[in-house]
């Protein structure tokens, strides 16, 4: 949501928010701030006890982690394999693309900015570069979920239609960065650092002409941003699901081969109705938040809004380390990978010391099976450390 300052008319609160996704909100009491000080760290410190601030420290960090991992691995195992590489997936992947740029770009900083130093200290360029990149972000993640919604509404409701093929796939997603690089463009000009009050420290804002216009703009933010593609993501879903699970699909047949089928689509809508109703939870509690705050900032008065608003900005970053879970939970193809990666990892300690006594059993082991794997698999010996391994197929 676009920036709320009403300094002329709200003393007591100083309150900022970034456009969308890249929301910063300085909560500091005037009167606690400190003259002799260049940042309102002293004063954030007397709104938010340190064991909170310890608490807030350990959640962003595990979400930041569990995000930039989780979709690092969703890219590892669909980009590794060849048989992973569908239509689907490379949606997936760019998905998993938009929320590693998330968490590396939203949650630290803005983390950073309020918690830690209460101002922003990286200067102007990095002001309009952090600001503009993480709308962008939410863009990406936003409109991929839509494309992937309507490649299922195609594929189910449409079966005899040609299905899109991969090189479609990949002029979509480019669209897509297209659309999400160039709707947020405005964040980008108007963006800029502004003195803090009784500071010497400044704040990365937005700086509009009028009140009017940076209303406007945050509230077309929200609606194309969480709005519209929430819209079209229940129409789709929902036609899918009376398919899908109401009657028959149209040209699919009566056999042993095409009920597989069916049960396969029915466990991919489901993985995708699961990841869609993640996004619009996490993603609720901060635009009603940020809507209330547009139509009446004098809600950013009421005792304990600072943790209000962190708890509503630490769900919405967590999204960006759900669908990870939601592919491994929900999906055998993406569990197996996981599970070659961890057990991949696990065993890397084992290999790389010559005097364990199971060194030599190892490498052994993984010559006897590069005789026999594939060409184009991404383990040899599936991740496992064994002698005797099982060949499973992601």
């Amino acid at each position: 949501m676009a920036e709320i300052i009403n300094d002329s008319i709200f003393g007591q609160w100083e309150t900022t928010v970034f456009t969308g996704l890249n929301i910063s909100v300085d909560l500091i009491p005037e009167s606690k701030m400190d003259n002799n000080t260049n940042s309102p760290t002293s004063a954030y410190g007397s709104l938010v006890p340190i064991g909170v601030q310890v608490l807030m420290y350990i959640m962003y960090i595990a979400i930041s982690l569990a995000a930039v991992g989780g979709n690092g691995i969703v890219c590892y195992i669909v980009l590794s394999d060849p048989r992973m590489r569908t239509v689907t997936n490379f949606f997936i992947v760019n998905l998993a693309v938009g929320d590693i740029l998330m968490a590396v770009l939203c949650i630290p900083f803005t983390f950073v900015v309020n918690l830690i130093l209460g101002q922003w200290p990286f200067g102007a360029v990095f002001c309009v570069i952090f600001t503009y990149a993480q709308a962008v972000s939410v863009f990406v993640s936003a409109y991929t979920l839509i494309t992937i919604s309507i490649d299922r509404y195609i594929a189910i409701i449409k079966p005899l239609r040609p299905r899109m093929t991969k090189l479609q796939a990949k002029l979509l997603i480019l669209a897509v960065w297209l659309v999400a690089l160039l709707t947020p463009l405005p964040t980008a000009i108007v963006s800029k650092l502004v003195p803090q009050n009784d500071t010497e420290g400044y704040r990365c804002t937005e700086d509009w002409s009028t009140p009017m216009q940076r209303y406007y703009y945050s509230m077309a933010l929200m609606l194309l941003q969480y709005f519209l593609p929430l819209i079209v993501l229940i129409f789709t879903y929902t036609k899918i699901a009376i398919v899908v699970w109401g009657k028959q699909t149209p040209g699919e047949a009566e056999n042993t081969r095409d009920q597989r089928l069916a049960a396969s689509k029915r466990k991919m809508i489901k993985m995708m109705i699961t990841c869609v109703t993640a996004f619009t939870l996490c993603w609720l509690p901060l635009n009603t938040l940020l809507v209330a705050g547009d139509h009446n900032p004098s809600i950013y008065y009421f005792p304990h809004i600072e943790y209000i608003w962190f708890a509503c900005h630490w769900l919405a970053m967590s999204h960006a380390c759900c669908n990870p879970f939601i592919y491994c939970w929900m999906n055998s193809k993406y569990r197996a990978g996981f599970v070659r990666v961890f057990h991949f990892i696990c065993c890397m300690p084992l290999r790389q010391h010559p005097d364990n006594p199971l060194h030599s059993f190892v490498i052994s082991t993984d010559y006897r099976q590069s005789q026999s794997t594939r060409r184009g698999q991404a383990f040899p010996n599936n991740g496992r450390c064994r002698a005797h391994p099982r060949k499973v197929h992601v």
